[in-house]
């Protein structure tokens, strides 16, 4: 037998042996340098021009409840597809709440699966148990928008300091009503721990002025529909309430409720993200001023660093701030045009 053949019997036996062990040779991906992000997004993070040797998997933990939800899934899913060629599989795990215990059960799925790594939203420090727990088995873990806790051993985060938004929200908030007056602040949940810094984070600034007076701070679940609730009864036994602040999801909802109310430009309203439901009360003005914090990388940019940490040992910086911009209807057409 030649020694042509008895090369190419030898490459198909390399080949074969490859199917069976999941060990990928090609380089056949789409290169960092040659990708390109989503209309109005940025890429954080690049993935290095690598296939993994072995099948990964990661996993994404997070709610779908809300548009934010939607965008930080965009962020994943388009993760996802950069990976897929670099024998890396992602998968979206979606909680249907707030509640504590709902992703502490998706967190005892993917250690029981074996992931490899998970990119968590954090939501409050009841996770800091399970995610320690899922670090000892072995499964890399990431957080983004929320800490679990503020001693967990989560490899890194990304998002906004929730603290520091709030307070440049509050000063937003008190600016928009001239210093003075009666004003609320709708919240997500007092159990997220984003959203209570946030809100804190509010309190701190403009507690300090003893002419703005709070007259409540209620929930609403990140739901549109309850923050519409809440509004239009603050709106009914506070006629003379300047401003709100909400902290979380369904701000366009206080935004309805506001205009419904013939309130536009009148009672100030102050929110977070840069959703399309938002961003068309910003255009006609029942948005006073809108803080982003960029939900397409939070769900990107920790699925990619998982990777990266993973296959070429790139630790990513272990706290990854995402300042933000703000829009108002005065410059809304310039940071975001139609």
């Amino acid at each position: 037998m030649s020694k042509t053949k008895l090369l190419l019997i030898a490459l198909l036996g390399i080949f074969c042996a490859s199917l069976f062990t999941g060990i990928v040779f090609a380089a056949d991906f789409v290169p960092a340098a040659e990708l390109k992000a989503p209309a109005g997004a940025s890429l954080y993070v690049l993935p290095v021009d690598q296939v993994s040797e072995k099948p990964l998997r990661i996993a994404t933990i997070m709610v779908q409840n809300n548009p934010f939800g939607m965008a930080v899934m965009k962020g994943t899913l388009f993760a996802k597809e950069v990976l897929k060629d670099r024998n890396c599989r992602v998968d979206w795990i979606s909680v249907p709440d707030f509640d504590p215990k709902k992703f502490e059960d998706a967190m005892q799925n993917v250690i029981t699966a074996q992931y490899d790594a998970v990119t968590l939203f954090g939501l409050s420090e009841a996770l800091q148990p399970v995610v320690d727990k899922a670090m000892d088995a072995g499964v890399k873990v990431y957080s983004f928008n929320t800490e679990p806790g503020m001693e967990s051993k989560r490899i890194a985060y990304w998002g906004q300091d929730g603290f520091a938004g709030g307070q440049k929200c509050g000063q937003l908030l008190m600016d928009a009503m001239d210093g003075e007056g009666k004003y609320a602040i709708i919240t997500g949940s007092f159990n997220v721990l984003g959203h209570e810094l946030r809100r804190t984070g509010a309190r701190d600034v403009i507690d300090k002025n003893e002419k703005m007076v709070l007259v409540g701070e209620f929930e609403n679940q990140d739901k549109a529909e309850e923050a519409y609730n809440v509004t239009q009864n603050l709106i009914t036994s506070n006629p003379d309430l300047k401003g709100i602040y909400v902290t979380a999801g369904g701000p366009f909802g206080a935004a309805k409720a506001i205009k419904d109310a013939g309130l536009t430009g009148k009672l100030k309203l102050v929110c977070h993200d840069w959703m399309e439901e938002t961003v068309a009360y910003i255009r006609s003005g029942e948005v006073t001023a809108c803080l982003d914090q960029d939900p397409f990388n939070q769900g990107y940019a920790p699925v990619i660093s998982a990777f990266n940490q993973i296959v070429a040992g790139i630790v990513p910086e272990e706290i990854n701030f995402f300042e933000g911009d703000v829009a108002t209807p005065e410059n809304v057409n310039e940071k975001i045009p139609q």
